[in-house]
């Protein structure tokens, strides 16, 4: 086979050269990452205070002058996430002024977009720009949002996924997947939790968002926050002992009492800053990986993550092509297709519709993957 056969086979099958890959992981992202953060949609408590006096302030500290800056924000000022941040950092001179002026605006202006959440059928875009725009989002979108601010001030943050005990949550419920999203952030020299959603307001018996801000929610120390919020990596517990998933479907007390008669036996500083070392991709699967091992039965996890891994890593597959480079070609492909098999054994097992969808796109690439590899392989002969 000549590199003119070949060549014009990858366009009859695929219609133009490499766009097997980049169109079925690009289906990927615009299709499964979307509606599965869909599911993250049980964020509101129903019946959970602490006295907002509590954590209003932090280290004694008072935000005043900064709650009062945000919640007066412009109009002007809320065009794109650049002005937004470059306004709401007025006046402030450390990180944790800056993400409580973050915080409070967030909280202050973004509504719970019930209408997705009751209604289960559409998928609201969930990135920070489109959260800005329409002033309501999910849990996710709060989260992104957030952390877009971060970026801006070059403050490390993180979105987390876990299981909460909010709006809809019942003594008994069994955890198997994810069902909402927070962050945690860098600040004062230490990591620190946050909810934006929680902190926002909360869904009524009617099924109405009451938007009412709370700051109970705002750098909660972590042996209370777990009380409602478990992430699926243990790591975001930021506990000296991380607690297990049977631990946290038993009652408040019972929680607070695990904690305390723990010993350390983890040190998540340590796992953190190994965590930053990696890059973006590795960090996700890092993460899946643990969040898997938490819970075995959360399947999606990891095989959402190393789906995604693929697409990141077929963006340099068409390089390759384009650079006639088709031993390097041939090495990512079978990288590629190594990822979408192992994508593709966690999420065969899952029972939702969106693992289910995913799972089919997992055979399609592979299918794919290795109709490219035995053509490469003939060519290189």
């Amino acid at each position: 086979m000549d590199e003119r056969t070949l060549t014009a086979s990858y366009y009859s099958e695929f219609g133009s050269p490499c766009s097997c890959i980049n169109k079925t992981f690009r289906i990927f992202v615009l299709l499964i990452i979307k509606t599965y953060t869909m599911r993250l949609f049980i964020t509101l408590p129903l019946l959970f205070v602490i006295s907002t006096s509590v954590w209003g302030q932090v280290r004694g500290q008072t935000f005043n002058a900064i709650d009062h800056h945000a919640k007066n924000t412009p109009a002007s000022a809320t065009r794109t996430i650049e002005k937004l941040a470059a306004y709401l950092n007025q006046n402030t001179q450390t990180d944790l002024e800056k993400v409580r002026s973050y915080y409070t605006w967030i909280t202050n202006h973004i509504a719970y977009d019930t209408k997705s959440f009751f209604s289960g059928k559409s998928t609201p875009e969930t990135n920070a720009e489109n959260t800005l725009k329409n002033r309501k989002a999910i849990c996710q979108g709060y989260s992104e949002l957030f952390k877009a601010l971060c970026d801006y001030s070059n403050i490390p943050c993180y979105i987390v996924s876990g299981y909460s005990k909010g709006y809809g949550y019942r003594e008994g419920k069994k955890f198997i997947e994810a069902d909402h999203a927070w962050n945690v952030v860098f600040v004062d020299q230490q990591w620190q939790l946050l909810d934006a959603t929680w902190g926002a307001g909360h869904v009524d018996d009617m099924q109405k968002f009451i938007h009412e801000t709370t700051y109970d929610f705002f750098l909660t120390p972590p042996e209370i926050f777990i009380l409602k919020h478990l992430p699926s990596d243990p790591m975001w517990q930021l506990l000296p002992c991380p607690i297990s998933l049977a631990d946290f479907a038993k009652n408040d007390a019972a929680i607070t009492a695990k904690i305390n008669e723990s010993k350390p036996c983890f040190n998540f500083n340590d796992t953190l800053a190994a965590f930053q070392q990696l890059n973006k991709v590795e960090q996700m699967t890092n993460s899946a990986d643990r969040a898997y091992r938490f819970n075995p039965t959360n399947v999606e996890a990891p095989g959402f993550a190393y789906l995604n891994m693929a697409f990141e890593m077929g963006s340099e597959l068409k390089k390759h092509y384009d650079n006639k480079d088709y031993k390097k070609a041939l090495e990512l492909n079978q990288h590629l297709l190594l990822i979408n098999q192992k994508a593709y054994g966690y999420l065969k097992q899952s029972k939702s519709a969106q693992g289910k969808n995913a799972a089919t796109i997992c055979k399609q690439n592979i299918s794919s993957l290795k109709n490219n590899i035995k053509s490469l392989e003939q060519f290189l002969k």
